[in-house]
């Protein structure tokens, strides 16, 4: 959706090459924008809630995250748990894989979201 409305904002490109018309490819769109893409968005906000919800002192909370499912699985591949998900983003900023020794610092957490860890 957000592509679709940066595309009729700023309209078509004349091919050099060609000479025809085309629709504007996602890296054009991004640095006429230049702005954060939505997976940035969702990535950064997915790490503040987790930092968030593992600090809670809410036990349901905790209890959620901890839990390990039983009962048989499904056939084919295991679906992804919110858990891997969180791991991958705090893996793709540079941080380790044990994200839940860094989330009980709330400044270290809040500015490893921000610019990513070193």
């Amino acid at each position: 959706m957000e592509r679709k409305i940066l595309r009729k904002i700023y309209g078509p490109v004349k091919d050099n090459n060609s000479g025809e018309w085309r629709r504007r490819k996602n890296t054009e769109l991004e640095i006429l924008f230049q702005n954060t893409t939505i997976t940035e968005v969702i990535k950064k906000r997915r790490l503040q809630w987790a930092g968030h919800a593992w600090r809670s002192q809410n036990e349901l909370i905790r209890a959620v995250l901890k839990q390990n499912p039983r009962g048989k699985r499904p056939l084919g591949r295991p679906k992804t748990r919110w858990e891997d998900l969180v791991k991958k983003d705090v893996q793709s900023l540079g941080g380790r894989t044990n994200w839940k020794e860094r989330a009980m610092d709330r400044e270290e957490w809040r500015n490893g979201c921000e610019m990513g860890w070193s």
